[in-house]
């Protein structure tokens, strides 16, 4: 049996020295043709065979790959199969006189159930290591460049492609990191990063909050930046906004264009004037939309996100949480309307909706303004299209550009009405104001005039009067020059 074995021993490394010189493949082909397995005038699996097409090769290849893997893997259970049997061998020595099968499980248990405690060990230690380094690695880069932004807000950072090109068609400025952001502008990086982070719930607002009452019942939200903020604002409206096309038939908050422009394009003798309104308008606007259009002018999601934080708030409610003041979150984030450069971006965002109403209009021989979320459709022959037609594509488009009518607000005013856009009255073929209006205008005036007899005029019905003759020479300065020439002498000292 000892000889046998010895023999054996003896095979096994005459075997292992040939695969050592020859290599495992070309031993394995030796001894296939030494046995018969593998005609020795036929081309190794490795080469090309007779009439074989390369697609047949490649595939061909592709198996023996695969072969290869399993080769490999029946070669390592051997190892695995030779450690067994040679601790098994060192067990028996060891047990040679007390062959007792219960002690040797119970020390095998022992020693396996030892090892496998080392190796947790070891692997809780290094996953705490590696833990510990990617928080390292995360602490630094947070402290390089911003991570995040708040919980629903960061989706895009990751993306960093910008459309280079794009922006510079545009004359945009190119701006590809954080720190190039925080350079143009104008603020330290540590208050950049302050200012766009969204949490839910703030001890410290970064906007001024109040409310004024609409005119027809109901208050507005207002929110005004405070200093730093708004001069980040309008620096975005300045170098980036600003430079953008709008729709030449919006007319709120642009240069050489005004409510009065609004009116001027109506003025006439109008066989119908439809009057509507964008419920919601500012709020309408997200953070996610404003993101999408600097997105669209060709920066990356990273800088559109920033700038999209920059350019919209939470509204908030002001609760005491032990003693202290503190801003709960009450909607997403918004467009604020107090911002200097938030009516730019409605108009911006508007184009579309500009576009398809002016073409509407157009094709049913109507004239198309907007004013903020104020929309008028004029008509000055007989309509070929019902205005309830109208209206219910008017409300299909705004629909389909992420806004609502507000159907309570919407007026059809006829040739007998009085014809009135943003506070305009448009129906002879000049501009004019309410008569109501002018004639508080001319009693606030003869009332001045009174004082100034008896004494003098509180500056506060100064402040008014100068108000409404600026209103009013607006509007038509020839046809109201009169008060106006009255309102001027009585507010002069």
């Amino acid at each position: 049996m000892t000889e046998n074995n010895e023999l054996l021993q003896n095979k096994k490394a005459d075997y292992r020295e040939s695969v050592n010189n020859m290599g495992k493949k070309e031993f394995t082909l030796l001894k296939m043709q030494e046995y018969g397995f593998w005609p020795k005038d036929l081309p190794t699996p490795y080469e090309r065979q007779d009439d074989e097409t390369p697609e047949q090769h490649k595939e061909r290849q592709t198996l023996l790959k695969e072969y290869q893997k399993i080769i490999d893997n029946i070669a390592k259970l051997y190892e695995q199969k030779d450690e067994i049997n040679k601790r098994f061998q060192e067990l028996r020595k060891e047990y040679d006189e007390t062959w007792d099968v219960d002690k040797i499980r119970l020390d095998i248990s022992k020693k396996i159930m030892e090892e496998s405690i080392t190796r947790r060990s070891e692997r809780k230690k290094r996953k705490e290591l590696e833990k510990q380094q990617q928080a390292e690695i995360w602490q630094k880069k947070r402290a390089e460049e911003i991570l995040f932004i708040g919980k629903g807000y960061s989706q895009l950072l990751q993306d960093r492609s910008s459309d280079d090109n794009k922006l510079s068609t545009q004359g945009l400025p190119l701006i590809k990191t954080d720190k190039e952001l925080a350079e143009f502008l104008g603020v330290e990086y540590k208050q950049l990063r302050f200012l766009v982070y969204h949490r839910d719930v703030i001890s410290v607002d970064h906007y001024h909050r109040y409310t004024v009452p609409k005119r027809r019942g109901g208050v507005r939200n207002i929110a005004a930046p405070k200093p730093m903020l708004k001069t980040i604002q309008r620096k975005i409206l300045e170098e980036i906004l600003s430079k953008l096309t709008v729709s030449e038939y919006a007319h709120g908050f642009l240069k050489g264009k005004s409510v009065v422009s609004g009116a001027q394009a109506h003025i006439g003798q109008h066989t119908l004037l439809i009057n509507m309104d964008l419920e919601n308008f500012f709020p309408t606007i997200t953070f996610e939309r404003v993101r999408g259009m600097f997105m669209a002018f060709g920066y990356s999601g990273y800088i559109s996100s920033l700038l999209a934080m920059l350019c919209t708030y939470c509204e908030r409610m002001a609760i005491e949480v032990r003693g202290e003041i503190r801003y709960v979150k009450t909607s997403p984030r918004i467009l604020p309307q107090g911002s200097p450069a938030s009516p730019m971006i409605t108009n911006i965002i508007c184009v579309k909706l500009d576009r398809r109403l002016s073409g509407l209009a157009e094709r049913t021989g109507y004239i198309y303004t907007r004013y903020a979320d104020d929309m008028s459709f004029s008509l000055k022959e007989e309509n070929y299209m019902d205005e309830g037609k109208l209206c219910g594509l008017v409300s299909k488009i705004v629909n389909e550009e992420g806004f609502k009518l507000n159907k309570t607000k919407t007026r059809f005013l006829r040739k007998n009405n009085r014809q009135c856009i943003t506070g305009i009255v448009i129906n002879s073929e000049q501009l004019g104001v309410p008569r109501k209006w002018i004639r508080a205008f001319r009693a606030a005036v003869h009332n001045a005039n009174k004082l100034k007899l008896t004494g003098t005029v509180p500056s506060k019905v100064k402040n008014e009067i100068s108000g409404m003759a600026a209103w009013a020479k607006s509007v038509n300065a020839e046809r109201y020059k009169e008060v106006i020439a009255a309102a001027i002498a009585v507010i002069q000292d």
